[in-house]
């Protein structure tokens, strides 16, 4: 039960059977708790994807000894599956790494080497999308542990320059876009970066278009919202007040957009950031001194 599709949610427990769904926007979220209630369930659930997601779930069904079939956009599961233990290395997450990476890819002269980050080809694709705004970025795969490869991002100033994210690229780059907005900031005056596709934005722990728009106008950037994306032009950044919405990748990303700002930068929601990466004002201190 729910009060106009949103939480408060009300959940009673009942016995699983297993079903096909099809989520209505490409999510791993919605993926991997469909998955996992199906391994609570009886016969098979099937979670449809015409477009690929991240599959750490997948990967890690493979470790915990659960058969799971994937045909096509179809990834199935049977219910009444006994895992086994196992001892694993949980790497680095590549979506914090985004803003380091953002950071040496908009600071002339800048580099900066990440070590035991998790490099999951369905993760990286933010890498990609970086070495198009003209970033050098080298990577090199140490170790797998847990089906995961993990290793190093080698990230230098590079020839910073206008990019853009594609509709068909925005669920590889969901969680990473407001650190690559960060990037487009830091890009020299008059480039753009551009975000299509990516209404989802706007439903996750704020609405990040409007939040991220509202925050990068305060410290100087040009930006058009649009209901799906938005487009940054960049501008000398002056600095200023900026509200995060108690969203910790917003106060990331305003944090490593102001490192490029002529005046000091007031980052309202700041503590927010101790949901994912509770370090991160420690390194940037000790990155930028």
């Amino acid at each position: 039960e729910s009060e106009d599709g949103r939480p408060p949610l009300v959940i009673t427990g009942a016995r699983l059977h297993g079903i096909t769904h099809r989520p209505e926007v490409p999510s791993a979220q919605i993926k991997s708790a469909v998955l996992l209630a199906g391994l609570q369930a009886e016969g098979e659930t099937t979670v449809l994807e015409p477009v690929g997601t991240r599959d750490h779930t997948e990967r890690a069904f493979h470790e915990f000894g659960v058969r799971v079939r994937k045909v096509g956009e179809a990834i199935t599961v049977v219910g009444g599956q006994q895992l086994g233990a196992r001892d694993l290395v949980v790497p680095g997450d590549v979506s914090s790494a985004t803003f380091w990476i953002a950071l040496a890819a908009g600071t002339p002269g800048a580099e900066i080497e990440i070590e035991g980050v998790g490099l999951n080809p369905t993760r990286t694709a933010m890498i990609e999308i970086a070495r198009r705004a003209g970033a050098r970025i080298d990577v090199q795969i140490d170790t797998e542990d847990g089906g995961e490869p993990m290793g190093r991002i080698r990230v230098s100033y590079g020839s910073p320059t206008s990019f853009a994210i594609e509709p068909h690229e925005v669920p590889g780059v969901i969680d990473e876009i407001p650190g690559l907005a960060a990037l487009g900031a830091l890009l020299p005056e008059g480039a753009e970066m551009r975000v299509r596709g990516a209404a989802e934005l706007r439903v996750k722990e704020s609405d990040r278009i409007s939040c991220l728009a509202t925050g990068l106008r305060a410290l100087g950037a040009s930006v058009e919202e649009y209901p799906d994306g938005f487009r940054l032009e960049a501008r000398p950044l002056t600095g200023g007040s900026v509200d995060a919405a108690d969203d910790h990748r917003l106060a990331m990303a305003f944090a490593i957009a102001a490192t490029g700002a002529a005046q000091p930068t007031t980052i309202l929601g700041a503590s927010s950031v101790d949901v994912s990466y509770p370090g991160f004002f420690d390194a940037l201190e000790r990155l930028t001194r």
